[in-house]
């Protein structure tokens, strides 16, 4: 199901989808259904990635049949008047066995997440509060989970997870020499000359640390980007995990591992000498010049590891980035899917989008990231070069991943 607009469905379609029963982005109900049930259906499918829900159809899969014929505008009032903010999608109708389907069509929500007014008994009293639901399968559910409401919000820009303050660290938690030496490397500007006053402000200034109370608290992009020793202390999802492979399955066995969960400039400097031992190398002489191979080219390694970086969901708490070097590919899965406004066509193509601004413009302070939307199509192109198979790119919704096919021999 793409984040694009769908072409409308027709019957044929409509009997396959029909067939093949409900699930992450179909829905049927009965048009008896109520107003506020519908509304948790089309929310559900907004704050996910979209779908179809077809009144007249039944949990079975039999065409029941309309027989409203106001379901257009009916369907267009629930969105104004019980779903906030108001959402747009498309309903029309086709006629199946003589039968009218109703057919909504719902694009995954560009300004998620979106609630449903619901009436609840608080109290004893009924009150007006607002309910987010997401597609879970073939089911939509009530969003209990506070981090998920929270990749919602960063998935519509109106947060960003890595500026928040980290919980339980302190600003002497900052490595702040690192810190003095990247300003004066990246911006020409001496930090070691600032009185403390001037440097917490700068650190707020630059997003790196955020004033709670009474407290100044380095944010998730502070401690990412200069924590001292291990950062996985206040972020467990901070890190690379990198493992070599003795074969080409997951389940074969393992040659070496390694774990970096230092920052964020540190792990990628860590993982890319992992890389490096199992990149072989080979060299021809031709006339008086010598041509060096590798197995994988080297940019196209580090732009791989830049992007996990820099583009991974840190919201998700339980996974970290992994690295898996098999005897064919090597393959890195990055937590966090594409965000809602982008597809794998789009990437390819250079569109971008920075679920991590802030991380992002250090990379490219560092001058390594162009911050330009190139990372994939420059992957693509140091592969093609090299002389390697053309990279294949998934997105698995919870993970990106990107997976190179070492250079055959020569």
């Amino acid at each position: 199901m793409q984040n694009q607009r769908r072409s409308m469905l027709d019957t044929n379609r409509l009997f396959e989808l029909a067939r093949n029963g409900e699930n992450s982005f179909v829905e049927f109900k009965d048009e008896a259904a109520a107003n506020e049930k519908l509304a948790r259906e089309i929310t559900a499918f907004a704050n996910h990635r979209g779908g179809y829900l077809f009144l007249g159809i039944g949990d079975d899969g039999a065409i029941l049949g309309i027989t409203r014929p106001d379901n257009e505008e009916r369907i267009m009032n629930l969105c104004a008047d019980l779903i906030s903010p108001p959402l747009a999608l498309s309903y029309y109708e086709l006629t199946v066995d003589e039968k009218r389907v109703g057919v909504i069509e719902i694009e995954a929500g560009h300004n998620k997440p979106y609630a449903v007014k619901e009436t609840a008994a608080m109290g004893g009293k009924k009150k007006k509060v607002q309910t987010y639901y997401l597609r879970y399968g073939s089911t939509s559910r009530e969003i209990a989970a506070r981090d998920e409401l929270q990749r919602l919000f960063q998935a519509s820009g109106n947060i960003h997870y890595e500026i928040i303050p980290a919980a339980g660290a302190r600003v002497s938690d900052l490595d702040l020499t690192a810190f003095a030496e990247f300003m004066l490397n990246s911006r020409n500007l001496d930090v070691a000359q600032f009185d403390e006053p001037s440097l917490h402000r700068l650190l707020e200034n630059l997003n790196l640390a955020v004033q709670t109370d009474s407290t100044l608290q380095p944010t998730i992009a502070g401690l990412l980007l200069f924590g001292k020793n291990k950062v996985t202390r206040w972020l467990p999802q901070n890190g690379i995990d990198c493992v070599k492979v003795r074969g080409n399955e997951i389940s074969d066995e393992i040659d070496d591992t390694k774990f970096f969960e230092r920052h964020a400039f540190a792990n990628l400097e860590d993982a890319m000498a992992f890389l490096y031992r199992y990149n072989t190398h080979s060299f021809v002489i031709e006339g008086l010049r010598r041509h060096d191979t590798f197995d994988y080219p080297e940019k196209a390694l580090r732009e791989c590891l830049v992007n996990a970086l820099v583009h991974r969901d840190y919201i998700i708490a339980g996974s970290r980035i992994r690295v898996h070097v098999f005897e064919n590919r090597i393959e890195i899965r990055s937590p966090g899917g594409i965000p809602n406004s982008l597809s794998l066509e789009k990437i390819k193509l250079g569109l971008t989008y920075h679920r991590n601004p802030v991380l992002m413009q250090f990379f490219y302070d560092a001058r390594l990231s162009e911050r330009l939307g190139r990372g994939i199509p420059m992957i693509f192109q140091q592969m093609k070069e090299n002389g390697n198979p053309e990279p294949v790119v998934h997105d698995l919704e919870e993970e990106f991943r990107i997976i190179l096919y070492k250079r055959p021999a020569a």
